[in-house]
């Protein structure tokens, strides 16, 4: 029972992981991977090199598949897909994970790169079109690395007292705006207000001076244009005939929607001709150049949003990683860029973190004790408490004792059992794409990823049982088999593997067997146990219940408000409060 409930109640077990059982180093230093792989060739290398504009000399190439990653990570831009991906790929236990990354991971990370390098590119050229538009510099950097807000504010600072750009910006960025006011006036609500400037210096001057301010404005908007697109500036092109202006645009601007509005402008007929190029200097194009950016934003959105996704659906079928699964939902709820790019830069390592943290437990089997601390390395002495500890394996997400067996799962989802003394040397693999391992006398029982619950009886090489399919838990206790179904329902058999099954009870989160007793949680909060015959009446034993223990004659219980529970005897003992986490 204490095992467990520890499981659970992991921040009050640290005490018992061995010192040397402890967390380690969060700084980069050498591979998870116990045995280092040199599966990438020369060639691979170079391919993946080549994307970080490297060309890599022998001593890069002689490094085997982990050090080669980690030396494309140092290499690799603060703040990149790369960088992330790559201290992935070389932090892991995964034995394949830096090949993956070499011939496949960066590549995709350096799209992501080049996706989010775009981005930012063209909201810097929308910065610099402002900036034209209300006679700033655009060549000031400074002023344009700004992000939307503090560059609106510049431009209300810089632009004269008393003009509606000024009176524009102000109102961007007033108490209560959020970045779709930013944009908007970015995208639309300079360029209107300066041209309302320049109508009312028009209206107000003379005719020459109105011819002056006229051509000033055409000018300007062909700058402001040309940075908006990302072309180059010059003053034979500003300076040049509308017409001749629209046909450079056309054949040297890279958005569809662009090409077609100058297109269209240039077959306007003769009588219209001159006013459909102003128009598509002073608006068209720059409507047009936005609905390219919203075409590419939406391409980029779903290309995050397709990693996001396989991210959150391999975690809800590992099982054991319920906060990354958790946090991709968010992402994928909120929906911005923002959200899913900080979800796969930084977000997705975070959340592992938390699960991985989770895993740690304590659990007893006769005269042996095992752990598996928060950094995946299992641990189990046999004997008395102060028997010396002996180091099970690295990379464990779950570990589990009966008798003299020791049963674990990787972080890969491998089950291996070994039979016998602590220090053995060989370990029998006994199932791989496996979410569960569960060890009871001579049974060895593994629920895979796909829920599907396997039992073998006898020894670690015996003949596998397929026990039923659509399975979310496995439990087992001496001749008991029992599974939780995806659909909540609980499922006993008792006797042989091929025995009939029993239903147990429906709406079920969780389901413990110890000896004869059946106990469940129920997704109403209580605790249910029954004694002896699976047909026997339940008890309701406790309400608010996270976690259900059972042990012999003793029932614990964990409940929602962090209280520990326990009693002994009968199903109707009294309880006692044994902690409070």
């Amino acid at each position: 029972m204490v095992a467990g409930l520890a499981a659970v109640l992991v921040g009050s077990v640290g005490a018992a992981v061995p010192s040397y059982a402890a967390d380690p180093a969060a700084a980069v230093a050498a591979s998870s991977v116990a045995d280092p792989t040199e599966f990438a060739t020369d060639e691979d290398k170079v391919e993946a090199a080549r994307v970080l504009g490297i060309n890599p000399g022998i001593d890069m190439l002689v490094l085997n598949d982990q050090e080669f990653v980690l030396s494309l990570w140092r290499q690799a831009r603060d703040g990149s897909f790369v960088k992330a991906e790559a201290l992935r790929a070389y932090d892991t236990t995964d034995p394949r994970a830096a090949y993956a990354f070499i011939k496949t991971g960066i590549f995709g990370a350096a799209a992501d790169d080049a996706q989010a390098e775009i981005a930012a590119e063209r909201a810097k050229a929308l910065r610099r079109s402002v900036a034209v538009t209300v006679g700033l510099d655009p060549a000031d950097t400074a002023l344009i690395e700004l992000g939307d807000r503090d560059f609106i504010f510049a431009v209300w600072q810089r632009v004269p007292a008393g003009t509606r750009v000024k009176a524009g910006a102000e109102a961007a960025i007033a108490a209560g705006t959020g970045p779709a006011d930013w944009t908007a006036f970015l995208t639309t609500g300079a360029q209107t207000a300066h041209e309302q400037d320049i109508a009312d210096a028009i209206a107000d001057a003379n005719e020459a001076e109105a011819a002056r301010l006229r051509a000033e404005q055409l000018a300007t908007a062909k700058r402001s244009l040309l940075q908006l697109l990302l072309l180059p500036v010059t003053e034979e092109l500003v300076n040049a005939p509308n017409r001749q202006y629209v046909l450079h645009v056309k054949n040297t601007a890279k958005g569809t929607e662009v090409l077609l509005a100058a297109q269209a402008a240039l077959n306007a007929p003769d009588a219209t001709l001159d006013k459909a190029l102003s128009d598509f200097i002073f608006t068209g194009a720059a409507t047009a150049n936005a609905l390219d950016e919203k075409a590419a934003a939406a391409r980029e959105l779903a290309g995050y949003r397709t990693q996001t996704i396989a991210i959150r659906d391999a975690a809800r079928k590992d099982g054991f990683l319920p906060n990354l699964a958790a946090a991709a939902d968010r992402a994928l709820t909120d929906n911005t860029l923002l959200a899913l790019q900080t979800f796969l830069l930084k977000g997705q390592d975070t959340a592992r973190d938390l699960d991985q943290k989770s895993w740690a437990s304590v659990v007893l089997a006769g005269d042996r004790i095992g752990v598996l601390n928060t950094g995946t390395t299992a641990y189990a002495k046999d004997g008395g408490l102060s028997a010396a500890w002996v180091t099970q394996r690295a990379g464990v997400k779950q570990l589990a004792l009966a008798g003299e067996r020791v049963g674990l799962l990787t972080t890969d989802g491998t089950a291996y059992v070994r039979e016998g003394a602590l220090n053995a040397t060989t370990w029998v693999t006994e199932h791989t794409s496996i979410k569960q391992i569960v060890l009871a006398g001579d049974r060895i029982g593994v629920l895979t990823t796909d829920g599907i619950a396997y039992v073998k009886d006898g020894g670690l090489s015996a003949a596998w049982v397929n026990v039923r399919t659509g399975v979310k838990q496995l439990a087992l206790a001496g001749e008991r088999v029992g599974v939780l179904a995806t659909d909540g329902t609980v499922y006993v058999k008792d006797g042989g593997l091929s025995a009939a099954w029993s239903t147990q009870r429906s709406g079920v989160t969780e389901l413990v067997l110890a000896g004869e007793r059946v106990g469940v949680v129920g997704t109403d909060g209580n605790a249910y146990v029954r004694e002896g015959a699976l047909t026997a009446a339940w008890v309701t034993e406790h309400s608010t219940v996270r976690h259900l223990a059972l042990d012999g004659n003793r029932i614990g219980v964990l409940r929602t408000d962090g209280i520990v529970w326990v009693k002994e005897g009968g199903l109707s003992a009294a309880w006692v409060n044994e902690l409070l986490t």
